[in-house]
């Protein structure tokens, strides 16, 4: 019985070490490479939004601005324009290491489908503005990795994350509003 008790008491620290080099080896690493993926995903989600906040702006074609004038939507002049709205929801999103000039030189702006000018004079579509309803465009976006990442531990190794939306451009079509009223007789029974 005594024998017993003394190989009980040398292997009593063995579960210790043992769950030491476990935790890590196994776990630790596990850990952060759930956390690293993690990061990836929420930074694609990020970019995804970014890209559909542009595209659904650029979409639009002109809105109205504070004092109810309407204002052209461009790509990367003008407010409001796209580039600076891309901008904006990325850095809103959670990505606030980014500067403009990087992500307006990594946002792309295209149009898919030509433009059948109905007029000689009528502008080329190069702005949102100038574009006909339907007309397909294209927003893409490109994040380099290794400005977006937290730690740098070799586990997860993407160079880029990238994402690109498509559109169709929903501006009204050319329409006249009367300015007469019309006018009512109110003597007639």
């Amino acid at each position: 019985m005594i024998a017993n008790r003394k190989s009980l008491q040398t292997r009593s620290g063995t579960a210790t070490v043992e769950a030491a080099i476990v935790l890590m080896f196994v776990l630790v690493p596990l850990m952060i490479g759930v956390w690293e993926v993690g990061r990836l995903v929420f930074c694609q989600q990020v970019i995804v939004t970014a890209c559909r906040e542009g595209a659904r702006l650029a979409a639009q074609g002109k809105t109205v601005n504070e004092s109810g004038s309407p204002t052209a939507i461009n790509i990367a002049s003008g407010s409001p324009n796209v580039k600076e709205t891309v901008f904006f929801a990325l850095v809103t999103g959670g990505l606030p290491g980014l500067d403009r000039s990087y992500v307006f030189s990594k946002t792309n702006f295209i149009f898919l489908t030509p433009y059948v000018k109905a007029n000689p004079y009528d502008p080329d579509p190069t702005e949102p503005s100038n574009a006909q309803k339907g007309q397909r465009f294209r927003i893409s976006l490109t994040i380099d990795w290794d400005r977006v990442r937290w730690i740098d531990l070799g586990i997860v190794r993407p160079t880029e994350i990238f994402y690109q939306v498509d559109w169709g451009v929903l501006v009204d079509e050319p329409f006249t509003v009367s300015t007469t009223l019309p006018t009512w007789n109110a003597t007639t029974p």
